[in-house]
């Protein structure tokens, strides 16, 4: 029944056979298979978790039973979609509803307008915003969403401010005292939290009680708080609490004479100057540190700061050539990529800013031609810039609720706010000649918000586009791909990076983010699409770099509609040359139509570009026999391990690693563990094999005995190369250049290898490496390595010779000259 898709006939078989032998796991198997075929998913689970119980190992099963729970899960929110939206015919005034249907089913555009209505009507005009916002984000160019926002940002009241959220009022006293325990104080500060006051006791409170709950403890710090004269019971509470360093100041001298006084008795080797009308968010501190710790040429670093709301206030700082000031991202999303990557910037609000000590000390503090308030805060970021030729960093992982307003007020004709006017004339004055300098741009129109915003990054903009984030430790093609983005940020280019699945992946998105690359992606609260987000930044590329023939298809178009734009092809391998191979060895594996197909495809790909890049040169000259007269070589990159090496005879054991998502790697370690290794145990049975990498599949997994341990995804490979004897490659098909193999030559650790393994590499047989392309030739040179020791002690020696074309500093030369590149 199953065979002739007869689901339902089967359902009735399958329980029968159940009740007649209730021990046989497979009648479970198939019920629930033909129960999943008919979508009654709820039926299957029960099936599928009784073949488990009776026989864990049957084919797929555990995949099978989480598939059926997906299903039923989905099934089950179309059901609860299905009644929200019947209660909102119900009752269309209820914000409740429409909040629980979009928990469903966030992509809804015209359920995010009724509830932008909803909210405006019932006078929430910044809720109201906020959500028509977010379905701009699922339909950028949707004319009733474009049209509700005009709307609103025309709205008088929208365009000073979002409407602010005062907290609800709290017991200062009994606040103080439950908050007392759990304040951080430290005698040997490594961060000095310097945070001025002037009456908002309230506000302090909550924003001492964010520090305890969400600052880093492996990090050492102390907390000044300035009291400026305060005439609320600021003193008297602070005072209270321990762990708390209180000035009182004699008088009122403002904002900038408390943050000088507070820095002048710190003792932490960074000052984190924060307004007492913030909260911070948890790794907020810790992210600060990291970019000051790391980075000798950083002065100051600034935070992410947002709305109570949610609303992003502020990702740094633009100032314009008439010393103007620019919060960028103001009233955006603050999940949008442009956003959320550490990048240098004009300056970054005082409202949580952390400097180093010594460079604080440098410039004499803030600048008191500024006090009481306003622009001190930029003037010390162009001093850091300018006068030290430092850099001023925001890093988006440090985020900040900031009640603006609160510290100063928002009106700019009464109160410490009336000083901003005053202070932009004397800024401009002083900063005149920097300022008039071409990268400080004389325009605030919004094409040139973009422009102002990366000026720091670079002379010029390459995107790269992948099918997804490079994951570096599990799959050699991504680790090339990682290693290439550093090398072009040290080649100063600004790096825009584009998954092409849109899956903001961690860690590798944050680790690309803090290497300051803009990383494109569709996840984590922003919907607009990759090719709209890779379209809106036209204006900004000068390279276009764009993996694998699939991707060349896909956004090549879009890339020639800005005919400036340099496209580089990025083979990765000639995927037509590996399919060929595959069909070559097995004709299931591969269609001679598709291989064939492939070929035209990445020739058309090849020829369209400006420039071609292939892995080694025996690819580049398979494509100049085709008629491609543009290709250069861009291999892996392989830095030398320079640690200690175990010995030959303190090593045992036989290694190989590799993603077993890619299918040669499967076909190889079935082909060495079910016909190579049973020759070599005829010899020696004590020999053991580490099947390493990430993904194995169920064939894969199947192979493991007392013999054969197959690891999965393991983050440290370093003490499986450093304890194993040898390494294997036994790849019988495949294109490309083999990152095993310079895995292996990295660690000096001999290796085996088919001439598919080596191709490319100009590996010299009986130097650098042993090959064989038969099993029994395979064996043999497996026997020899494993006990030849003067033979092991050869090659090992010779490996860092064999990867010094591939070092960083080396590719990083040839693709500085590549990049140069002018197409005819």
């Amino acid at each position: 029944m199953i065979q002739l898709a007869r689901w339902s006939e089967a359902i009735p078989a399958y329980r029968q056979a159940i009740k007649l032998n209730p021990d046989f796991p497979w009648s479970y198997y198939n019920l629930a298979e033909a129960y999943g075929k008919l979508g009654r998913w709820g039926e299957a689970i029960p099936a599928y978790q009784q073949a488990v119980e009776l026989q864990g190992d049957l084919p797929q099963v555990q995949q099978k039973l989480g598939e059926a729970i997906y299903r039923r899960s989905e099934q089950d929110r179309q059901q609860a979609l299905d009644y929200f939206l019947l209660a909102i015919k119900q009752d269309p005034h209820n914000p409740d509803v429409y909040h629980q249907a979009l928990a469903i089913d966030n992509r809804n555009v015209a359920l995010y307008l009724k509830l932008g209505d909803i909210l405006a009507e019932s006078g929430k005009p910044d809720q109201a915003l906020v959500t028509y916002q977010m379905a701009l984000q699922v339909q950028p160019k949707n004319i009733d969403v474009l049209s509700r926002i005009q709307q609103y940002q025309g709205n008088y009241a929208l365009s000073k401010a979002v409407t602010p959220i005062i907290p609800d009022p709290i017991d200062c006293v009994a606040f103080a005292a439950e908050l007392q325990q759990f304040l951080p104080h430290s005698k040997t500060p490594e961060v000095s939290i310097i945070i001025p006051v002037y009456n908002q006791l309230d506000y302090t409170l909550r924003c001492l009680k964010a520090i305890a709950a969400n600052f880093d403890r492996s990090i050492p710090v102390e907390i000044i708080v300035v009291n400026d004269c305060s005439t609320d019971q600021t003193e008297a509470i602070i005072s209270s609490l321990k762990g708390v360093n209180l000035i009182n100041q004699p008088s009122n001298q403002g904002f900038i004479c408390a943050c000088n006084q507070g820095a002048a008795i710190a003792k932490g080797k960074y000052l984190y100057f924060l307004n007492n009308d913030t909260q911070i968010r948890a790794n907020c501190i810790a992210s600060l540190v990291q970019v000051l710790a790391e980075n000798d040429s950083v002065g100051a670093v600034g935070s992410k700061l947002i709305y109570p709301q949610g609303i992003l206030q502020e990702a740094g700082g633009i100032v314009w050539q008439d010393a103007s000031g620019w919060n960028y991202g103001r009233q955006g999303n603050s999940y949008a990529p442009e956003y959320n990557y550490l990048r240098p910037v004009d300056y970054c609000s005082g409202a949580s800013l952390m400097v180093k000590q010594e460079v604080f000390e440098r410039l004499a503090g803030f600048e008191t031609k500024f006090a009481p308030a306003y622009y001190e805060d930029t003037d010390l970021c162009f001093a850091i810039r300018h006068q030290l030729g430092m850099k001023v960093m925001y890093q988006p992982k440090s985020e900040v609720i900031h009640y603006e307003g609160i510290s100063s007020g928002t009106s700019i004709t009464s109160g410490t706010k009336k000083h901003q006017a005053v202070n932009a004339i004397k800024f401009k004055q002083k900063w005149q000649a920097n300022l008039s300098q071409d990268h400080y741009l004389f325009s605030t129109e919004t094409d040139h918000v973009a422009l102002a915003a990366r000026k720091h990054l670079g002379y010029q903009t390459i995107l790269v586009i992948d099918s997804y984030m490079p994951s570096y430790d599990r799959e050699s093609g991504s680790r090339r791909l990682f290693e290439l983005l550093k090398i072009l940020k040290e080649l100063n280019y600004h790096v825009i990076f584009a998954a092409d699945n849109g899956f903001k992946e961690e860690p590798y998105t944050s680790i690309l983010q803090n290497l300051q690359i803009e990383v494109l992606y569709t996840q984590s609260g922003y919907g607009t699409g990759i090719q709209e987000q890779i379209e809106s930044r036209l204006n900004l590329i000068d390279l276009a770099w764009i993996c694998r023939p699939e991707l060349n298809q896909k956004y090549a178009a879009l890339i020639r509609q800005k005919s400036s734009i340099k496209l580089i092809y990025d083979t990765i391998d000639l995927h037509y040359l590996r399919l060929k191979r595959a069909w070559e060895i097995n004709p299931t594996h591969c269609t001679k139509e598709q291989w064939v197909e492939m070929q035209g495809q990445e020739l058309k790909m090849a020829h369209l570009a400006d420039l071609t890049i292939t892995v080694t040169a025996t690819e580049q000259n398979i494509l100049e026999m085709q008629g491609v007269d543009k290709v250069a070589v861009i291999p892996n990159i392989h830095l030398a391990y320079d640690g200690d090496l175990a010995d030959f005879d303190s090593r045992e054991g036989i290694l190989f690693i590799g993603s077993y998502n890619h299918l040669p790697n499967v076909d190889a370690v079935l082909w060495l563990c079910q016909e190579i290794m049973p020759l070599v145990w005829k010899i020696n049975p004590e020999i053991k094999v580490t099947l390493l990498g990430n993904n194995p599949s169920a064939e894969v997994l199947a192979l493991e005995s007392d013999r054969i341990i197959v690891t999965g995804y393991i983050d440290d490979v370093s003490p499986y190369f450093l304890t194993h004897k040898l390494s294997v490659s036994p790849l019988r098909y495949g294109a490309g250049m083999k990152g095993k193999i310079g895995q292996s030559l990295e660690y000096s650790l001999p290796a085996v290898s088919t001439q598919i393994g080596t191709e490319g590499m100009n590996l010299v047989p009986e130097k650098h490496i042993l090959e064989a392309d038969n099993s029994l030739n395979f064996a043999q040179q497996i026997l020899r390595l494993y006990t030849d020791k003067s033979l092991w002690n050869l090659i090992s020696s010779n490996s860092h010779q064999a990867i010094a074309p591939y070092t960083p500093n080396l590719i990083k030369e040839k693709l500085r000259q590549i990049l140069e590149f002018s197409p005819t």
